[in-house]
């Protein structure tokens, strides 16, 4: 009598494969994967992860293998694919009004203090640039200011924010 194991593992409680819309930090830990054997052996499944680099800090995949081989050399394995993307933009905060009307140079708003700041998702700080341009008008006590305000990450997501300023003196001398 010959007796053959040819028969490989099996393995369960496999994960799916994911994607992660919101950085790595929300990557869950791996699965409890379980393997079982035609011939009763009680086995030990072998964990490898792989980190895949992205285009960005947090833009990359995770490879995950699980690995179970029983006593007569019989392997099974399996590979479950995480991408991680941060494809959400900085959000600003502290924002001023975004259209503004005024009589008169002197009652233009100053620069919003504290300035208008900038928060990631993925938790890395974000510097914001400011952009001011005076637009003239037929006299000088008619003109508009446009402040753009630009806040990017490190994957190149961008919000911007634009307050327009509008100085427009209609009041006659007295």
């Amino acid at each position: 009598i010959s007796i053959f194991d040819n028969e490989a593992p099996v393995l369960g409680n496999l994960p799916d494969p994911l994607v992660i819309d919101d950085c790595a930090q929300d990557v869950p830990l791996p699965a409890l994967v379980t393997a079982s054997d035609n011939c009763g052996q009680l086995l030990d499944v072998e964990l490898t992860e792989i980190n895949i680099p992205g285009t960005c800090h947090d833009r990359f995949s995770v490879l995950r293998r699980w690995t179970a081989q029983d006593a007569c050399g019989n392997i099974t394995a399996f590979v479950q694919l995480i991408t991680i993307l941060d494809n959400q933009a900085p959000v600003l905060t502290n924002l001023p009004d975004a259209l503004v009307n005024v009589e008169c140079a002197e009652d233009v708003p100053t620069m919003p203090v504290p300035p208008v700041g900038a928060t990631d998702n993925c938790g890395a700080p974000i510097d914001v640039e400011v952009v001011e341009i005076e637009i003239p008008g037929s006299c000088p006590n008619q003109y508009s200011i446009t402040r753009r305000w630009t806040a990017e990450d490190v994957c190149g997501n961008i919000t911007v924010f634009v307050q327009t300023i509008n100085v427009n003196d209609t009041q006659a001398p007295e």
